[in-house]
């Protein structure tokens, strides 16, 4: 039988997150809420009091109990936040079936920005590194033989010895494409070897038959522009280096105009940006172009019925190098937790072969476990295939290691591609911005060692 105190909780966070019970409202009683619940009142007098210990809830004597402000701002233990809406993860419904089975107090959270246990992505693992426990001893002690597992994915995340997210899927980015939309612009189809001049003169000539919407999801967002930076051959900080910033580094700035240059290619000019989410005017056949990650398309073209579609590395820059930013759902575990036994079996549901077997028929990007994958991985669709070949390109090298840092760096970015400034001074503020960051933290940290 279900926990009855979990039972209360779910009933009163259910409420929470619906807007059914908004900050600032009376609760019912404990004995109305007993009857809402059928549990007993010392049940449910026990849950509202947790929940004022939470910071949830607070509590008057002869006015009752009251909604917290700021209640979703709480990092609740029993709680699992994820980083997307549940409908952008198409294996959160097998989750919480399994979940109920094997941690019956933990909880799927969709009103709680943050968690003890989060499944996160890759730059918000890497800008929130110091928030979250060292997974290594657990993922070690649960499995020990790593040979199950795809351990390249796992490269950027073992940060000075430490594990502070575990990779459950990755994937390379590529570029999907309309092959019929491309032919009625005149376009060859994308292939192995196209290069940046290709891709920009189709996206031109698409322009002509389409909207500016219809040619691709260009957008400001990180893991977008950051495919293109990562191509021209730049990057955002190298860490041991005596100049640890290239933001203003020739090659950096070269993506950054790149992507510019595509920007007004396809009609957006200054503060455009025509992301979309989950994409549904490629998924409507209305879109050329759509550069994303296997997570990010497959489920949705497999649920919309959508076949008029291919997939391509992305187009090669000249002079740059043959890479992807990699895209990745980590787990992730807040020092706050206070119960390492669920941590341990987090980790063994998350990595499970029943689990990895989910992710891979709903094909969520790569599973991380071999087996897993293999069985997702259409061998026979070079489409699919595409996304073992280029998983041998992957980085994830951003070197954010704060959200300040990343807060800097990704919105000096967008500003600069949303806008028509000069790209060599505006890099040059913002690396010197990032040197002048850096430098006052080295000088804290030595303080603090004295």
């Amino acid at each position: 039988m279900e926990n009855k105190v979990s039972q209360v909780r779910e009933h009163v966070l259910g409420q929470l997150e619906s807007g059914k019970l908004k900050a600032g409202d009376k609760l019912p009683g404990a004995r109305e809420v007993a009857r809402q619940v059928k549990v007993s009142f010392a049940k449910a007098q026990q849950t509202l009091d947790l929940l004022v210990k939470d910071g949830i809830l607070e509590s008057f004597p002869r006015k009752g109990t009251f909604v917290q402000r700021g209640w979703a701002e709480r990092i609740l233990q029993q709680n699992i936040s994820l980083f997307a809406p549940e409908a952008c993860l198409p294996w959160v419904a097998e989750f919480r079936r399994q979940l109920a089975a094997r941690l019956p107090d933990l909880r799927v959270a969709t009103g709680f920005p943050k968690a003890v246990f989060e499944i996160r992505t890759t730059l918000q693992v890497q800008a929130e590194r110091d928030a979250y426990l060292d997974l290594r001893e657990v993922f070690d002690a649960c499995y020990p033989d790593k040979t199950a597992f795809f351990t390249h994915p796992f490269k950027t995340f073992y940060m000075d010895g430490r594990l502070p997210g575990l990779p459950l899927i990755f994937s390379p980015r590529v570029m999907f494409f309309n092959p019929e939309l491309l032919a009625n612009a005149g376009c060859d189809l994308p292939r192995a070897g196209w290069t940046w001049d290709d891709f920009l003169e189709c996206a031109r000539r698409v322009r002509a038959n389409a909207p500016t919407a219809g040619i691709i999801n260009w957008s400001t967002e990180s893991f977008v522009f950051m495919n293109v930076i990562f191509r021209a051959g730049g990057c955002l900080i190298v860490p041991d280096a005596d100049d640890p910033v290239r933001i203003d580094h020739p090659a950096t700035r070269r993506g950054v105009r790149l992507f510019r240059e595509l920007r007004d290619a396809v009609g957006l000019g200054p503060g455009g940006a025509c992301v979309e989410f989950p994409q549904p005017s490629f998924l409507e056949g209305k879109m050329a172009f759509n550069l994303a990650s296997r997570e990010d398309l497959l489920p949705r073209l497999e649920a919309a019925g959508m076949d008029n579609w291919g997939t391509a590395p992305l187009p090669l820059i000249e002079g740059g190098v043959d890479i992807t930013a990699q895209a990745t759902d980590l787990l992730c575990v807040r020092k706050s937790c206070v119960d390492m036994a669920a941590v341990a079996e987090m980790v063994k549901l998350l990595l499970s072969e029943e689990f990895q077997d989910y992710l891979g028929k709903v094909k969520y990007g790569i599973p991380i476990r071999k087996s897993s994958a293999m069985k997702s991985i259409d061998l026979e669709d070079p489409r699919d295939t595409l996304f073992l070949t280029e998983s041998a390109k992957i980085t994830a090298e951003y070197n954010v290691d704060s959200p300040e840092l990343a807060g800097l760096v990704v919105e000096g970015i967008r500003q600069i591609l949303e806008s028509d400034v000069d790209i060599d001074a505006s890099t040059s503020r913002l690396a010197d911005a990032v040197r002048t960051f850096l430098s006052v933290r080295r000088n804290k940290a030595r303080s603090a060692r004295k």
